[in-house]
């Protein structure tokens, strides 16, 4: 397809989606729904831009045909071999020009998708354009409230989101062991190596069906009617731990059957071939490949699950979400109290850093193992001695002095 040909099919498919977007904004759907109303007429004017720029480029394209025309003219009268001149072969030639054209042709269509969505969502580009400025203003009026001087309120404020965050932290690591006391054997049942397909496939599938339900959803559809809303003696805390230890069960054991089912296969068929049964396969063959990773996993999951349980909270299911979620919270009242939202989210953020960096050192401690310093040998007796030809040479003569071993 020549450049040309590409320009029209180009030209041709806008103007073909744009008049298929204003059409469909009088079809039923656009009387019913506002969003499907603006997303036709956001795409129809996404798609008109594209056509009219189309068609501007084909009309210069156009207007260099004559030129185009003399320039191939030139080049196939200089290509003329003289006698005795050196033909080259495919092998000799330049290399083709990959073609751009669909490249281009999707970057422009999620363009106009992009811009149909935004239509669609009623989003205002002055809205986008005040943002610096209002995000500079809230910010220093939330800043103003972390870095001054507390007085009776403020430290009503400070204590509150202590309060709320430490039963967060306490939500998620409940939630988390939940997930993990369950997830090991539902990992290695789900393992292909580990199993039979008779328990494979449906331990697979309640995994599934598991990870396809939020958190969210356990919290609000099933725990917080039997468990109770509100703050920790209400009954909301736990139903935010155990919301979060059902979803970690699909998520750590799916992460957990991963593992097992990449794990060394040598330990597994020499376990077979003395005769061990299958628990003792898994524990002698299995768990000692993977536990590192199995804790690492689910030192992750931790980590998400306290962020999950501000998420919670704001929904009635304790921890610090309770604070800032309408209509009792924080962003309830009118005008919004910036400088205790400004303190609540120093706490959020300080408390959420410290467990991801206290987790990250545990995280790497398991997998790598501790580093640590052989002392220097003191001249006492022994057959790293100057003189001995079986021995190494002492430390003090040249020998190392120290070395870092993993253990």
């Amino acid at each position: 397809m020549s450049y040309g040909y590409k320009i029209v099919v180009g030209l041709t498919g806008a103007v073909l989606v744009a008049a298929a977007a204003v059409l469909l904004t009088g079809a039923p759907a656009s009387s019913t729904s506002d969003v499907f109303y603006r997303s036709m007429w956001g795409l129809a004017a996404g798609a008109g831009v594209v056509a009219l720029g189309l068609a501007v480029y084909g009309l210069a394209y156009a207007a260099t045909g004559k030129q185009r025309a003399q320039e191939a003219v030139r080049q196939s009268a200089g290509s003329t071999q003289r006698p005795g001149q050196y033909t080259p072969d495919r092998l000799d030639m330049r290399p083709v020009k990959p073609v751009k054209f669909w490249y281009n042709l999707a970057l422009i269509s999620v363009a106009v998708i992009f811009v149909s969505s935004a239509a669609g969502t009623g989003m205002e580009l002055r809205a986008f354009l005040d943002m610096p400025a209002r995000m500079w203003e809230f910010s220093t009026a939330m800043a103003s409230g972390v870095f001054q001087v507390p007085d009776e309120e403020l430290q009503s404020a400070w204590g509150s989101a202590f309060d709320a965050m430490l039963e967060s932290v306490a939500i998620a690591w409940i939630g988390t062991l939940v997930g993990a006391v369950f997830s090991l054997p539902c990992g290695i049942l789900a393992a292909r190596n580990m199993s039979t397909l008779s328990v494979y496939i449906p331990m697979r599938f309640i995994l599934s069906i598991i990870r396809a339900v939020p958190e969210i959803v356990f919290a609000v559809a099933i725990f917080i009617p039997l468990l109770g809303v509100g703050a920790a003696e209400r009954g909301g805390a736990m139903a935010g731990a155990f919301a979060l230890g059902i979803s970690s069960i699909g998520t750590l054991s799916k992460l957990i059957s991963e593992a097992i089912e990449g794990v060394d296969p040598g330990p597994l068929e020499a376990s077979r071939a003395s005769g061990a049964t299958h628990a003792q396969m898994i524990r002698w063959a299995v768990l000692p490949q993977v536990l590192p990773e199995v804790l690492a996993i689910w030192l992750y999951r931790f980590e998400v699950n306290i962020r999950a349980s501000a998420i919670l909270g704001a929904l009635g299911a304790g921890g610090i979400g309770r604070l800032i979620s309408p209509p009792n919270g924080l962003f309830g009242q009118r005008p919004y109290p910036w400088e205790e939202i400004g303190i609540t989210l120093f706490v959020i953020i300080v408390i959420t850093m410290a467990v991801d960096q206290i987790s990250a050192f545990v995280r790497h401690r398991v997998i790598h193992g501790k580093r640590v310093r052989q002392k220097k040998s003191r001249g006492g007796g022994g057959p790293a001695r100057r003189g001995d030809p079986a021995g190494d040479p002492a430390p003090d003569e040249g020998g190392p002095k120290a070395a870092a071993v993993p253990v």
